[in-house]
């Protein structure tokens, strides 16, 4: 009986998975997070890691690669060796930089496979208590009748506050003008002055100047209400379903990692997730825990949201730097 060569070769490479499987992990692995240290990409990351690695017997160790809004993170973990070792804790920057860079060394799809979500972190919508706005929609209306009067507090193009006031900005028909600074922490105490008029805001940065009434909230980018401002609706709820980014984080692989070892870290993931402990420590953190679902989900909305982000940049005239 004869058989044909095609078929010992697919024989054979299935038996070298199963033994790459069965020895894995054979080294230390590295979760690669694309911005500085004591961040909240860096927060996330180090709970799961280490609930990984403390079961495996093998450490997990965080690693930050910062630069170029994530992009040279990204474009290390897409070079790496495809064994399973090295993993990237994706953000929205991530599927962002192609819309609005024509130098990104990688792309956010055809060279990563998604092994599964880890988490969300919402953002408040807030402006400073001197703004004559108790909710989104009054704000849009004054908006509209002070064309690029108000301004507002900008962390970096590309970031999810950054494109949640873009979006809102062209969904609603309004002028609100751009205040640069690297980071939201350096531009808080302008916020909290009243030199500047609005920003999205994390819950952590935003809870302590709302409880003192400098600052007012008016709307959460979240697919739920937050725990803490129970009386502050989503972005959806306050009528721009559109206007709403979600800043969500997911942990992929190079795309030429064999499958077997895919669904091998996306079980390890769902069991971190489910972790009490892991939980605790990501909440602590401002962020929603996410069932880590499967690959082919994860997958599905790095495809949705480069399509999403290519078509904004198009429709807001943002050109490529």
């Amino acid at each position: 009986m004869r058989v044909r060569l095609s078929h010992l070769i697919a024989l054979a490479c299935c038996l070298l998975c199963g033994a790459a499987l069965a020895q894995f992990p054979s080294k230390p692995a590295r979760l690669i997070v694309p911005f500085a240290a004591g961040g909240i990409v860096d927060i996330i990351a180090r709970p799961v890691a280490e609930q990984i690695g403390a079961r495996w017997g093998q450490p997990v160790l965080v690693e930050a690669r910062p630069g170029a809004n994530g992009a040279i993170a990204a474009e290390l973990v897409a070079k790496a060796p495809a064994d399973g070792h090295t993993w990237f804790l994706t953000t929205l920057s991530h599927v962002v930089n192609p819309a609005f860079s024509k130098s990104v060394p990688y792309h956010p799809t055809q060279d990563f496979s998604a092994i599964g979500m880890v988490a969300t972190v919402p953002a408040l919508a807030v402006v400073h208590s001197s703004v004559p706005a108790q909710s989104l929609k009054e704000l849009v209306a004054l908006a509209r009748t002070q064309p690029g009067k108000l301004n507002y507090l900008n962390p970096g193009i590309g970031t999810s506050m950054h494109l949640n006031t873009e979006l809102l900005k062209l969904n609603a028909g309004i002028d609100l003008t751009s205040i640069p600074y690297k980071g939201l922490a350096p531009g808080v105490p302008d916020l909290v002055g009243g030199s500047l008029s609005f920003s999205f805001l994390s819950l952590p940065l935003a809870t302590p100047h709302i409880k003192s009434g400098r600052l007012r909230a008016l709307a959460i980018a979240s697919p739920t209400r937050s725990a803490q401002f129970p009386e502050v609706p989503t972005i959806v709820e306050a009528g721009f379903p559109e206007a709403q980014v979600v800043s969500w984080y997911l942990i992929s692989v190079s795309a030429k990692t064999p499958r077997d070892l895919v669904t091998r870290l996306n079980e390890e993931l769902q069991r971190a997730l489910n972790d009490p402990e892991v939980i605790r420590r990501l909440e602590q953190a401002g962020a929603h825990v996410s069932a880590a679902g499967r690959p082919e989900e994860a997958d599905a909305l790095l495809r949705n949201e480069t399509a999403r982000w290519a078509r904004f940049a198009r429709e807001a005239k943002i050109e490529s730097q």
